[in-house]
């Protein structure tokens, strides 16, 4: 039986060093697919925004293909990050809710590029695997995140619909703002009034009248 060892100090330096600039080039290449579009980026557009000789850039990337893929899959992370963010339980659902959709809004905002690529690129425009390219396949990794977190941060009585409708609610409302926010004017409000305003539309609909009243 073979043992690991553990990288050295030097290895380890540089194995970080290796993936910031991975990431470097990956939010660089947003900027690229932005405005050319990812069928018209070329690598060589690719590594003279990353600041990199195209023969450099096959030092971290195979292929274009390859940076979109990993685009894909540093934004799924970050996305799902959200979802293990600390919860307070003893906060109200509504405050509960309006935490999580905010650092989520703030991730949008801070990567607005970076959405923008992968809510803009059809698949067939793709050689290889780009799940969130479609915006379909993108809402339902999304929807089934926020119904894993409502099981495990919200009560039953908390609820007056299944955990499923409930995370299709959410995730459809926190969508369509989160597509204004990439593909609309620049919005002004902060990410946790935007919050809000998701988890308000989701909690009291948009009667101004109670169904009860009328």
């Amino acid at each position: 039986m073979s043992v690991r060892r553990s990288p050295s100090p030097a290895q380890a330096r540089q194995q970080q060093t290796h993936q910031r600039v991975r990431r470097e080039i990956l939010l660089s290449a947003a900027g690229v697919f932005a405005r050319h579009g990812y069928a018209a980026a070329t690598l060589a557009d690719l590594a003279e925004a990353a600041g990199y000789a195209p023969p450099s850039l096959y030092r971290y990337f195979e292929s274009k293909e390859e940076i979109f893929s990993s685009l894909t899959d540093l934004l799924k992370g970050e996305l799902a990050a959200t979802f293990e963010l600390p919860v307070d339980r003893s906060q109200p659902l509504q405050a509960r809710l309006v935490a999580l959709l905010g650092a989520q809004f703030a991730l949008v905002r801070e990567r607005r590029e970076v959405f923008a690529v992968l809510l803009s690129t059809r698949p067939s425009e793709c050689s290889g695997p780009a799940p969130l390219a479609d915006v379909r396949a993108g809402l339902a990794i999304y929807e089934a995140q926020m119904a894993d977190w409502l099981r495990h941060h919200a009560s039953r009585r908390e609820l007056r619909c299944p955990v499923e409708l409930a995370a299709r609610a959410l995730a459809g409302l926190s969508h369509a703002f989160h597509h204004r926010e990439v593909h609309g004017a620049v919005e002004t409000s902060t990410p946790d009034v935007q919050a809000r305003r998701v988890v308000d539309l989701a909690l009291h609909g948009i009667s101004a009248v109670p169904a009860s009243a009328s």
